[in-house]
């Protein structure tokens, strides 16, 4: 408080010298807490033990079987007590035999031949005075993983040790192809290794031209087919959070012996899977690029901002007084009178007068909130990743809306679809998978009937499948909405958040959903073409029943409906709860019986939604 020349008593809102300095060191408190998440959080625990170098030899047999040797080199800290443990990868085999384990004995001097290997013994039992020594256990999915553990002489340091093995019917054989899956470095179990090197040498006869390696899981993985028609793979870093998974694909030819026979065909599926994976590797190498230049950003900015922070508190100490003295002849000029002599700046008189039913202006709820993304794409935007088999059913409304399918009801309980002539690059990713998925596989390419998609959810020998296209589809549906950006990864942290973009459209679809429940009570307040070109967003919005309530409410048995319609046609409407039937057996065969019966028996081959799997 302060009086001015004429006598008023006024009230000065400025940014005094207290506050001034409250702001500063809260400014570089954040500095200071921003440049130690930075430096710290990056930093994992650094496991007891790492790999220096690990070298795994390999060879495919005309049977399907393929013998290991490796060789690792333990770098093992003077602290560590117990053994180091390698987990083997047993899960697409029958069974491990013939392991055999060795400690390599240092040379006096450097040659050309073999290095002189001397054997461990094989122990029931150990404790940990042992050295020179191995024991094996089960894993902790005893089918999917053998863990070996081995005793190194005490005292740390570095140790190269030899394993030997035989995995029985790791090949199987498809009608058109040879697939060979395994895991090296499995998931959840990984160390810090400094360079991989793997090859693996196929039965005499495959075809080099043939042959197509796959490295998923490892961000500087790599692989060829090398000149004498091995398959070569690397990694200079595997970090302790990554994994290894090779997938190889090769003609039959030389496998005549393999006893894990498919009947059916899978080179084109296998291709497309990894086609997705090698994709989500890009995606994460250059999210880690970012990561690394947002660290050195971090660096910079933290530096700076300590610095600039140091030069403003300089200049405005210097300025303080000057700036002090005009602030009443600026009050002056900004004040407006008061009934008796009280005065207010006009900067808490623009507060007053703010009108209190001042909002952003809101959309018209009679609109979409945004038509330029799909269903699909709507519900990656309210759930995240929590994609249902329901919302392939809206994608199939909105593309019979958007007139690239006919629906006729058959029977009154079901519908069937048909194709219409359009140019596939008019379509999205997912929807012309969709698209090829229930029309050319499960319908005759141009028509296809809800029943029919029914069946081959349930249908004997053709769920796995079902599932696994499912995913697929599910990967598409991500991939095009992580492009509008709906939310962001926080960095450090495991989490993301809605952007800007994504707060503003998931409060615009709230209101939509909400002014539509209101006009649902009298549906015969909108066209209804426009309950209809909102009807594939309101069935992803979860009121699709009450909407079809009031429709049917304002319109018994579909009357006085138009016949340009393609969901809400008179012929059509009477049958207009079978897609929320469809939709929930769909939703309910994927959350149930997938659970129940196919995670146990692994589904083939899909790095979207968990490594370790058994093959068929």
């Amino acid at each position: 408080m302060c009086r001015n020349p004429i006598g008023f008593r006024v009230t000065i809102e400025t940014d005094g010298g207290l506050y001034i300095v409250k702001r500063v060191l809260f400014a570089l408190a954040l500095l200071i807490v921003y440049a130690l998440v930075t430096f710290t959080v990056y930093a994992d625990t650094p496991p007891k033990y790492s790999v220096r170098e690990w070298r795994i030899s390999a060879v495919v047999n005309p049977d399907g079987s393929m013998d290991v040797e490796e060789y690792i080199t333990y770098d093992v800290p003077r602290s560590h007590e117990g053994p180091v443990v390698r987990h083997i990868d047993i899960a697409h085999s029958s069974s491990m035999e013939n392991l055999e384990v060795f400690s390599v004995i240092p040379a006096d001097t450097e040659g050309s031949g073999q290095p002189e290997l001397e054997p461990y013994e094989f122990v029931d039992e150990s404790d940990q005075n042992m050295s020179k020594v191995y024991t094996t256990k089960p894993g902790a999915s005893p089918e999917e993983v053998q863990e070996v553990l081995i005793y190194l002489p005490a005292g740390g340091g570095e140790h190269t040790v030899v394993l030997k093995y035989r995995l029985n019917d790791l090949v199987s054989l498809y009608r058109d192809t040879a697939l060979l899956y395994w895991n090296p470095a499995a998931k959840g179990y990984g160390l810090d290794v400094r360079n991989m090197d793997m090859r693996i040498a196929l039965p005499q006869g495959t075809k080099p031209d043939g042959v197509k390696p796959f490295v998923y899981g490892a961000l500087e993985g790599n692989c060829e087919v090398l000149k004498d028609g091995a398959v070569g793979i690397t990694a200079k870093k595997l970090g302790s959070k990554e994994f290894m998974e090779v997938t190889l694909v090769f003609p039959k030819d030389g496998v005549v012996q393999g006893r894990k026979l498919i009947d059916n065909d899978g080179l084109g599926r296998i291709l497309e899977e990894q086609r997705l994976k090698a994709e989500e590797m890009e995606l994460l190498r250059r999210q880690k690029e970012q990561e690394q230049k947002l660290r050195l950003a971090a660096v910079a900015g933290a530096t700076a901002g300590i610095v600039g922070i140091g030069v403003c508190v300089g200049v405005w100490m210097s300025r303080r007084r000057i700036r002090s003295t005009g602030v009443f002849s600026e009050l002056k000029r900004r004040v407006h009178d008061k009934p008796g002599g009280q005065v207010v700046t006009k900067q808490r008189a623009g507060i007053f007068d703010r009108p209190k039913s001042e909002k952003q202006e809101e959309m018209p709820a009679i609109d979409l909130p945004a038509d330029y993304y799909t269903p699909a794409e709507l519900s990656v935007l309210l759930r995240g990743k929590r994609i249902r088999p329901g919302d392939m059913v809206a994608t199939l409304m909105d593309l019979a809306v958007r007139r690239y399918l006919d629906v006729e009801a058959s029977g009154g309980k079901s519908y069937v679809l048909s194709l219409k002539d359009f140019e596939p690059s008019s379509l999205k990713p997912h929807e012309e998978y969709l698209v090829n998925w229930f029309f050319k596989d499960i319908g005759d390419g141009r028509k296809v009937s809800t029943e029919a998609i029914l069946q081959a959810a349930y249908g004997r020998g053709f769920e796995r499948e079902f599932c696994n296209r499912f995913v697929i589809w599910k990967k598409l549906v991500l991939r095009q909405a992580v492009r509008w950006g709906f939310s962001k990864r926080v960095t450090p942290f495991k989490v993301y958040i809605r952007t800007p973009f994504g707060k503003q459209h998931y409060k615009n679809w709230v209101r939509f959903k909400k002014a539509l429940k209101q006009l649902s009570h009298k549906a015969d307040s909108l066209l209804p073409a426009d309950w209809e070109r909102f009807f594939a967003y309101v069935f992803s919005l979860g009121i699709g029943r009450q909407v079809v309530k009031g429709l049917k409410k304002a319109y018994p048995e579909g009357l006085l409906l138009n016949g340009d319609l393609a969901i809400f046609s008179r012929d059509n409407f009477g049958a207009i709860d079978h897609w929320f039937d469809l939709a929930k057996r769909l939703n309910l065969m994927r959350s149930r019986l997938f659970r129940l019966l196919y995670r146990p028996a692994a589904i083939q081959l899909l790095g979207v939604e968990r490594n370790e799997r058994k093959s068929i």
